[in-house]
């Protein structure tokens, strides 16, 4: 499906250019013409080979980005003779493939001469039953290693066809696409395109009938990350505090608090919106999911332990033998560069959220050096003309009918860099100073930096927070108090400068702590980490559960290990690194929460215009999920301007570990659609306040998939069915 045809057609004025003839572009039946000549095609009317849709067809796309694709359009303007065009992906003019080869309404119109305008074109061809055409791809899936693979039949989530108009699509296709002992399905994109009353006959005509969440479920191999990566295969390895940076690390699932490695490889089903995808995204290390990883699996067990060269296709995957030195080599390339400074700006005051951004200008989203990333997003989100409150006419808050944005106010960076500063702290900061001239020395093994960080981070909660600055906090406090009545706890969350930056998002590196406001500090004001349970995984809580503990566990946390060692891989220098915080009350202050999720505003690991909800019941996280567990994904997908968002659940979550799967959605339709306009309004005034966000129309910039950048997005869903947003911040990745 061409997204960027709706694109076009909703935001240029677009009109039919005059038919173009030219050889390369004539309908012809495929004979046994060499692959050389098959690339000289625009398009064919039949594929009878395997070997022709391979020549014709481009790794990636759709849901998931695993296996080929090839787009078709099929002529029904004629009932009677209905003609099919399977375009050739790998079509070029001058060594460029032109947008005719990508976009099904430029194809129509070079090949047929179509006299509709874009709008037109997809009013009539996704958007009725009675269609003129039928648009789609052809997708590959490898459902069983060493078998054939499935075609599907796909057409684009939004596309409202009905049953019979998927029959007589079928029965085209049927005709024209025949590959000797090919097994096919139609797999449906989108909730409404239903296959419920004609099973019996799409078998009759060879076709399985399969929704997209089967076809994910079942697939062995799904490329999260594709890339190269040189390093030592660790296979299902006992202690991970011996991971490396030069380790591909096989694992049953991924551990919340993994280190820097060169790649990754699951056995388990990945969320593509955890941190660790995300993180693999951004610093651009291949990462997969391979369902029959084993010990004894044939790819993997000859190379345990060695050094190979492992490289994450679209199709497929492949490991080689390499050697040490070459892992070296390619490690020493990627870190050999200069330290990144982090800005050090002095601010020395508190400020609420609410006065952080008054005017919606660049400068709302240039706060970060001051307050640290989360912080300073809240400042933006809570601006009027980006969410607001709900006594501002207008804005997003006041249409809702409550505030969608915590209440609370911004601890400066420079509160950090004052507390390491006080004389009763001084043997904490030269512990520091040396902590960090060991890490850029380069010779800390794993263990070694996690005895050093546990040494610095003990230290901090015994530390002194600087009188005057815990009394100003805590005064805020008391006013908070009086702004969210009732409020009985609060979270001090993370607000690194070494985070939410350019190729660097720190998500997941720091930690955050729980405030109880009836808590009372010991009397040598010291506190400590205990582990709790909290369901099935390990929770770190802060004890007492007061403001200044809160404060001090929050800055230790700028050591956590994963901390130290990303900001390493970065290259971003320790010494200038520092933690900002953002006070707000605790998310379950006016109801329990009901659901986590995260929205961004891109298809992730897809090629159709679309954004990614993340859904999961209950407490449990979606970017930290808890072991065993799965959130749902959906993709928020987009037909147009005043086209409804239809909602595609591409997995369904498992709330609880070793527990079954759900067969609803986490959200109903109604609550996923209005998290999805509020996503839509933050993305276009971030669009309009960030210099070089986006290259076009602010207000059309979430109807483009190929846009440089996009947000992510956490917010909670309280069981009275409001909505609260928890940060945003840009993402880099595809």
């Amino acid at each position: 499906m061409s997204v960027r045809a709706l694109f076009f057609s909703l935001c240029l004025a677009v009109t039919a250019a005059p038919f173009a003839s030219a050889c390369a572009d004539a309908p012809e039946e495929e004979t046994g013409d060499a692959e050389d000549e098959l690339a000289t095609r625009l398009s064919v009317q039949s594929i009878r080979s395997k070997r022709t849709y391979d020549a014709m067809s481009l790794e990636g796309g759709g849901f998931g980005q695993a296996g080929r694709t090839m787009k078709f359009l099929v002529d029904a303007r004629d009932p009677g003779a209905k003609k099919p065009y399977f375009i050739n992906a790998r079509y070029t003019v001058d060594g460029r493939t032109p947008d005719y080869a990508k976009y099904h309404y430029d194809f129509a119109k070079r090949q047929l001469g179509i006299a509709e305008g874009g709008q037109e074109f997809n009013d009539v061809t996704y958007f009725t039953n009675d269609k003129r055409y039928y648009a789609g791809t052809i997708q590959t899936y490898q459902l069983e290693e060493g078998a054939p693979p499935l075609f599907a039949v796909q057409l684009y989530p939004d596309d409202v066809i009905h049953e019979g108009g998927i029959l007589e699509l079928l029965k085209v296709i049927k005709r024209s696409f025949s590959i000797p002992g090919a097994r096919m399905a139609f797999v449906a994109g989108g909730p409404q395109q239903s296959f419920a009353t004609i099973g019996d006959e799409l078998r009759a005509l060879g076709y399985e009938a399969m929704t997209i969440e089967q076809i994910l479920g079942a697939v062995k191999y799904l490329p999260l990350n594709p890339g190269e990566a040189w390093g030592y295969l660790r296979i299902f390895p006992q202690d991970l505090g011996n991971v490396r940076p030069t380790d591909i690390v096989v694992f049953d699932e991924l551990p919340l608090d993994l280190s820097v490695v060169a790649g990754t490889i699951t056995k388990v089903f990945q969320d593509v919106t955890s941190h660790v995808n995300l993180k693999s995204k951004e610093r651009g290390t291949p990462n997969m999911v391979l369902r029959d990883a084993a010990l004894d699996h044939a790819q993997l067990a000859p190379f345990k332990d060695a050094p190979v060269h492992l490289t994450v296709g679209k199709t497929a995957f492949a490991i080689e033998a390499t050697t040490a030195a070459i892992v070296e080599q390619k490690l020493r390339e990627r870190t050999n560069r200069p330290w990144q400074q982090l800005p050090i700006v002095n601010e020395p005051n508190l400020v609420w959220y609410d006065q952080m951004c008054p005017t919606l200008t660049p400068a709302c989203t240039q706060q970060g050096n001051r307050f640290g990333g989360k912080a300073a997003m809240l400042g933006f989100l809570a601006n009027r003309g980006v969410l607001g409150r709900k006594n501002q006419a207008g804005s997003q808050s006041a249409k809702i009918g409550y505030d969608l944005v915590p209440q609370g106010f911004a601890i400066p960076v420079q509160y950090y860099r004052d507390f390491l500063a006080l004389p009763a702290n001084a043997a904490l900061k030269a512990k520091v100073d040396a902590l960090v001239a060991q890490e850029k020395g380069g010779d800390l093994s794993p263990n070694a930096r996690r005895a050093l960080a546990a040494e610095v981070q003990g230290m901090f909660y015994k530390a002194t927070v600087p009188p005057a600055q815990l009394a100003d906090v805590k005064a805020q406090v008391a006013r908070l108090e009086t702004l969210a009545p009732g409020v009985q706890k609060l979270k001090v969350r993370s607000s690194a400068n070494a985070e939410d930056i350019p190729n660097f998002d720190g998500a997941g590196l720091h930690d955050s702590f729980a405030v109880k406001l009836s808590s009372v500090d010991a009397p040598d004001m010291a506190c400590r980490i205990e582990a709790e349970q909290d369901g099935p995984v390990t929770k770190l809580e802060i004890k007492p559960k007061t403001v200044q503990c809160a404060i001090k566990g929050v800055y230790a946390s700028l050591w956590n290990p994963r901390a130290i060692e990303e900001r390493s891989f970065a290259r971003l220098d320790h010494a200038t690194a520092g933690m900002g915080l953002a006070i707000v009350p605790a998310y379950d202050t006016e109801s329990e929460v009901a659901a986590n999720g995260v929205v961004i505003t891109r298809a992730v690991n897809s090629d159709y215009l679309a954004y990614t909800l993340s859904l999961q019941r209950n407490n449990n996280l979606v970017t930290n999920p808890d072991p065993g567990t799965i959130s749902q994904m959906t993709m928020a997908t987009f037909g147009g301007i005043n086209r409804p968002t239809r909602f595609t659940v591409t997995r369904f979550a498992r709330p609880t570990a070793g527990g079954p799967a759900l067969t609803g959605s986490v959200m109903t339709e109604a609550q996923m659609n209005q998290v999805t306009e509020l996503a839509k309004a933050v993305e276009i005034a971030y669009c309009k306040a960030k210099p070089g966000y986006f290259g076009g129309d602010c207000r059309y910039v979430w109807l483009d998939d190929a846009k440089p950048r996009s947000l992510d997005m956490e917010f909670k869903l309280l069981q009275n069915g409001q909505l609260v947003m928890k940060q945003s911040r840009e993402f880099h990745g595809q």
